[in-house]
């Protein structure tokens, strides 16, 4: 998986939300994105003056396909088995 740029991160989110949402956003700032064990999401502000109003934050739920095109790694993890009998 290759290393992408903030910026370049933010370009590809501004073309997943706007295939996924039909709505532009150019000036899109991401929050934050959660890779949590059963999707990703990526949390957004769709124009610069809503940032940090949590009323006017956005998300999207992302395929793995679409999270690892954003820099997610969504390769599943090995977790060791505990012991226990």
């Amino acid at each position: 998986m290759a290393y992408l740029s903030k910026e370049e991160r933010r370009q590809r989110i501004i073309a997943l939300v706007k295939e996924k949402t039909g709505v532009d956003c150019p000036e899109l700032e991401v929050q934050d994105i959660w890779n949590a064990f059963d999707s990703v999401r990526a949390f957004y502000w769709c124009e610069a003056q809503d940032v940090e109003n949590n009323k006017l934050l956005k998300h999207i739920r992302l395929d793995d396909k679409e999270a690892e095109s954003i820099g997610v790694n969504r390769t599943p993890r090995d977790y060791p088995e505990t012991g226990g009998a």
